[in-house]
């Protein structure tokens, strides 16, 4: 005997999902909603059209008492006994009922009252009236209630229903009774129960489907970008969301839930530059400690010969911990995740700090140094140590690769909403197809292969530049290269990564 398991296991396990489901609970919600608010407009229809049918019936019975109170002032009892007995048999024994009571509720006339008492009727004898005021009744027979106990079913007729009563003074301590059933009233409110119950169960149902496939289809864009998260699980990271047509909101989250792709896929390229990057050039470092570390175990050097070489490794590590460090900084700076500490600073008090901290470097080369500088003070709000890192990563390039007897020229410019700081050199310059890679870690030109450095410095000035809102930017030629960097000066328009 062979068993399916998806018979046992997978339909309850799929209905149990499919009622945890937003478009479940979207669907079941506006359902409610709308059967709340379908039976809230059938009380307040059934109140009202109740209400109007008494006040109709109402009105008919005031009408008839005040003309058979009119017979009874001008004809006398006899003509109101013969006008009960005929407005009783012209609309039915069973329907209606006239009565004129003394003032010690003793009957002085009355219509037919034998089917109404059969109905189990009990008609109030007393005169309740008081004054001039009419006072109104609804009473029902008993009927139903006696053949129920004695075991018969009754055959449903007009005495089965309601009856509406007035009792009116008309002087003299005598009281006029005026009665009907409510039939015709009660059948038109039954009639209408039902037409609303028939059609409450079919709009429900054409309502839940109607929720149910726009529920669907509003989640249709959460079921793409599930989808595609689902493809980003097997590595698929140039997938994104198709947009659709369910609504702003699906297409705004959709288009951002695209942008955060795009953001891991670069930093994901980037993760893999970084390691690429870090598997080559700490090599090097950690080679080349490592090879002076065994040359001097094996040799027979003496004891300064071993100073010598821990010196060096000293060195080696100081480089590693530096390499290690500044990519450290740049990668928390690109991320957003660092202590910034932002504070309102003279800008052209900052640059002036750093050249005069590169002026005895730049004068042992003959080097001129110019700075040009706005008169006024240009505030900026920023992180101080980490612009003079900025500037003094510039500048220590500029001095590096000008020649002697060159020139610097540092200029700062207050422009629309942002300062200018530029820095030129005349210096060896950058090539042309070195200009795309010179701010990207660990390069260095062609031209800079004789010099120290990790390749490092622009790389971080740069991530610096961007987490304070701005910019960088180079040109170069024959006659030098120019460094240039954006600062905002509304702290509103600076954004963070």
């Amino acid at each position: 005997m062979r068993i399916n398991l998806c018979n046992l296991g997978c339909q309850p396990r799929f209905a149990s999902e499919f009622f945890q489901t937003t478009t479940f609970r979207l669907t079941f919600l506006n359902l409610g909603v709308f059967t709340t608010l379908s039976v809230a407009v059938f009380l307040v229809v059934y109140a009202s059209l109740a209400l109007r049918l008494q006040k109709q019936m109402d009105k008919a019975l005031l009408t008839t008492s005040e003309e058979s109170a009119a017979i009874y002032r001008q004809q006398g009892i006899a003509a109101l006994q013969y006008e009960f007995e005929r407005e009783a048999e012209s609309q039915g024994s069973g329907r209606v009922f006239f009565r004129l009571l003394s003032s010690d509720g003793t009957p002085l006339a009355s219509s037919d009252l034998s089917k109404l008492r059969e109905s189990g009727l009990s008609i109030p004898s007393e005169p309740a009236a008081q004054g001039t005021r009419s006072v109104y009744y609804t009473f029902h027979p008993h009927l139903r209630k006696q053949e129920k106990e004695h075991g018969r079913k009754g055959e449903e007729d007009e005495r089965d229903f309601q009856i509406r009563m007035i009792s009116m003074p008309i002087g003299g301590g005598e009281v006029l009774q005026v009665g009907r059933t409510l039939y015709s009233e009660e059948l038109i409110l039954e009639k209408y129960r039902e037409t609303f119950g028939v059609a409450l169960m079919v709009m429900g149902s054409l309502g839940g489907l109607f929720s149910f496939l726009l529920a669907r289809k509003a989640m249709a864009g959460v079921q793409r970008i599930t989808d595609t998260t689902t493809g980003i699980g097997r590595s698929d990271l140039a997938g994104r969301v198709p947009l659709g047509d369910e609504g702003e909101e699906i297409t705004a989250l959709a288009r951002a839930f695209n942008a955060m792709l795009e953001r891991i896929e670069i930093l994901f390229s980037e993760v893999r530059q970084v390691t690429d990057n870090v598997a080559h050039e700490l090599r090097t470092p950690i080679t080349r400690i490592r090879g002076m570390a065994e040359t001097t175990l094996k040799g027979d050097g003496n004891l300064i010969e071993y100073k010598e070489t821990m010196a060096s490794v000293i060195d080696g590590c100081d480089d590693l911990i530096e390499i290690i460090g500044t990519m450290l900084e740049i990668a928390k700076t690109d991320s957003g995740n660092f202590d910034f500490d932002p504070v309102s600073l003279d800008l052209i008090e900052l640059v002036e700090d750093a050249v005069d901290l590169f002026m005895p470097v730049a004068e042992d080369k003959r080097i001129d140094v110019r700075l040009n500088k706005p008169a006024m003070a240009v505030k900026v709000s920023g992180d101080r140590r980490r612009l003079q890192r900025v500037v003094s990563n510039i500048l220590d390039n500029a001095v590096k690769y000008t020649p002697h007897g060159g020139i610097i020229a540092v200029t700062i410019k207050r422009d629309a909403g942002d300062v200018r700081v530029s820095i030129s050199d005349t210096g060896i310059g950058i090539s042309e197809s070195d200009l795309p890679h010179i701010f990207e870690r660990f390069f260095r030109g062609d031209k800079s292969r004789s010099t120290s450095g990790n390749g490092l410095g622009l790389s971080l000035a740069m991530a610096i530049i961007h987490a304070h809102g701005g910019d960088i930017t180079v040109t170069s030629s024959d006659q030098g290269a120019t460094f240039t960097f954006f600062l905002p000066t509304s702290p509103s328009s600076r954004h963070y990564f």
